[in-house]
Parts: structure tokens; sequence; C-alpha cells
């Protein structure tokens, strides 16, 4: 026999936190528990269920997950679930800005509006494997996690699917592996480059980026009320966590990562901080957009200013993350103690990630590495005495 509503006569009603559904079916009254609290989740549920379908299929009468997968669309389901999660998680209006451009800009473009139920395991590997070869690990990252959050909702919350293909040991073979260990750096003559050819702002920002190996996080909030002219200081006091959050008055220090700490500034530094000042754009940060507001995110400053800057002077990007381990592999080959480096990069005195996932030796150039030989060998012989 064919399912049969009464249209019009389905409701959810809220009892004691949890959630009821109301409704008549074959012309028989029927009330029952969802099995759901109210949370802000379930709240956008409430407003997309189809309240006959549930009881319905509370009921054991159809199954509706089929209905609902059939007619609705991946976008359909994907702003959903990030709406879920904005309200739910209490992200930024940036954050969440953020993850609607991934699902717009690399996620749908790719798998159009295919039904999730559809798409395998190795219709995602497939699409990362594309993403790694135009953008950072990280950023890849980031774009899978959103991804993988929309087919957890679509499984756990509206019950659409019943296999998750970011479960697969295929996915998870993929490696995206953020270590600045696997990080390439670049080498003392495209620093030096880089640091020549910058102009205005982004000049400033790699200058204090290359010199100090600030985390891209700490460099780009930045406020010039972070500058001591008179001592030639710069304090780090805030930065910016991976919901994007914008963390002040950093107190609390973990046991290989302190973000809280006062920077003695090169005396360059320190003059193109001073002139900079002079024709500061805003008055209370030292970066900002197009717009005079401050920057979110490194993300921006890196797509829209340091990548199209390399492409024009003609060096490979290698991540903004890797002038952090130019700094720590520079200091290195000027024999700089390795407690000064950590403390000035914010690691903790005695830390092994300083020297295992840090400092490289690929920095140098071949001149470099002649140079580096040619003082060893100085060295050796001021003390050997070879001669018979």
């Amino acid at each position: 026999m064919a399912q049969t509503y009464t249209k019009g006569d389905g409701v959810f009603k809220i009892r004691g936190n949890k959630i009821y559904v109301h409704g008549t079916i074959h012309g028989q009254f029927y009330r029952k528990s969802t099995g759901k609290k109210l949370t802000p989740a379930t709240k956008i549920w409430i407003k997309k269920a189809n309240p006959l379908q549930v009881l319905a299929e509370l009921l054991g009468t159809i199954n509706t997950s089929n209905i609902n997968n059939n007619f609705r669309t991946l976008n359909e389901i994907a702003q959903e679930a990030l709406e879920v999660q904005y309200l739910a998680k209490n992200i930024t209006a940036n954050h969440q800005k953020d993850k609607l451009s991934m699902l717009s800009n690399k996620i749908l473009p790719y798998f159009k509006d295919r039904n999730l139920a559809d798409i395998s395991a190795k219709d995602i590997v497939n699409w990362l494997n594309l993403l790694k070869q135009e953008y950072s690990n990280s950023h890849v990252k980031a774009v899978k996690n959103v991804f993988k959050s929309i087919f957890d909702y679509a499984q756990n919350d509206l019950r659409l699917i019943d296999y998750n293909p970011f479960n697969s040991i295929i996915v998870k073979a993929i490696k995206l592996n953020t270590d600045s260990n696997n990080t390439e750096v670049y080498t003392t003559e495209e620093i030096a480059k880089i640091l020549k050819e910058s102009r205005g702002w982004l000049k400033l920002f790699l200058d204090i980026s290359f010199k100090y190996g600030l985390r891209p996080s700490e460099s780009v909030p930045l406020k010039w009320k972070d500058i001591d002219f008179k001592n030639g200081t710069l304090t780090i006091q805030r930065f910016i966590n991976n919901d994007n959050m914008l963390i002040e008055n950093i107190q609390e220090q973990s046991k290989n990562k302190k973000h809280f700490r006062t920077i003695t500034l090169f005396s360059d530094t320190l003059d193109l901080l001073k002139a900079h000042y002079k024709i500061r754009e805003h008055e209370e940060w030292l970066f900002t957009n197009r717009l005079n507001k401050p920057f979110t995110q490194s993300r921006s400053i890196v797509d829209f200013h340091f990548k199209p800057f390399l492409k024009k002077i003609g060096v490979k990007y290698k991540t903004l993350y890797a002038a952090r381990r130019c700094y720590a592999s520079i200091m290195n080959e000027a024999n700089l103690n390795l407690e000064e480096i950590q403390e000035t990069m914010g690691h903790s005195k005695g830390s092994i990630v300083t020297e295992k996932h840090y400092i490289s030796e690929d920095i140098l150039t071949p001149n470099d590495r002649k140079n580096k030989v040619i003082k060893q060998e100085r060295l050796f012989n001021s003390l050997i005495n070879t001669e018979t």
C-alpha cells in the first residue's frame, strides 16, 4: 500500500528539552519522541526536516533517508552543516566566511552536486591529491576538515548516509603533515632578494618574519603599542588561533610553545619601523588590508600579496611559515646560542623541537657551503702545523 500523509498536521514539539513529533499517518494520530535533545544543531534540523517523514521513519513504515538523500543537494546539506557548526561551536564570522569560501571554491567545483552517498573514498583521495598540487598541506588539511565535517553531519545528525569515506584507510593515508620539518626553506640568496625587492608594509612584514622567526599567527595581529621605540623592543602579546580567533594578553605557555615574549630588534628593523610609523595608515594595527582593516589571517597576505610578489621577482613560493625555519637555520649557522634562538622564536629552552624540526642546512647555497668549508679549513690549518 502506498504511503499517504495528512498534510499540514505534522509538527515538532519541545517537552523537557526533548524533541517530539506529532502527526497523522493513514488517518491515525501519533505522538513520538525523536530521541533528540534541543541543541543549536537540532534547532536547525527542526527547520529543515519534514515532521511527517520523521514520524513515518520512527514508526518504521518507510525509509526516509533515501527520500531526503535523493532530493537534497550536496550544497544544501553542506550549507546547513556549516550553519550548525557556526551556531554550535561559536566560531567567528570570519572563520565561517572562510569555510563557506572553501565550500564554494574548493569542494563544489570538483564534486558539483553529486549525491553524498555516491562519493567514494577514491573520489576523496583524487580530490585531495589535486588540491595538494596547488595549495600548501596546511590549507588542504583545512579544506579536508571542512568537507569531513559535512559528511559527519550528514551521517550522525541527518542520518542520510551509512558510510563516511573520510573514515577510509586510503583517505587517512593521504599525508597532509604540516610539520615544519617537511617545509622547504628559502636560501640565503632568495632571502636577500626578498628583503631587497619588497616594498611598503609587505617589506616590514617580511623583515619581521625572516629576522625574528615569528609565527605568522603572531606577526599578522601586531599593534603599534607592541613596539618600544625607546628601548628597541617588540613584545608579542597576542596571536590568531586555528579558529581565526584573536587571543590577547597571552600569559599561559605550553610545554614547547611560548607566545608571550619580548624581542630586542635589529637597528635596521627599528629604522624601518620608525619610517613606517610616520606614514602609518592605521593608528592601532601595523598591517591592514585595502579597506584599512586588520588582517584576520595570514592566508590573505599569502594569496594576495606574498605569492604575487614572489612570482614577480622569480622566487619559488615555499610557504610563509618557512620564514620561521629560515631564521632558526641562519642563526644556527651564525653560531648563535640555541637557547637564544629558542627565546626569540618562542620555543621553551631545552626543547628538542628547534633542532629537530626547524634548523636545516638547505638554506645554504653552493657558494655558502664553499665559504663555510674555507673558514673551517683556515681554522684547522691555524691550529695544526702540517709543515715537516
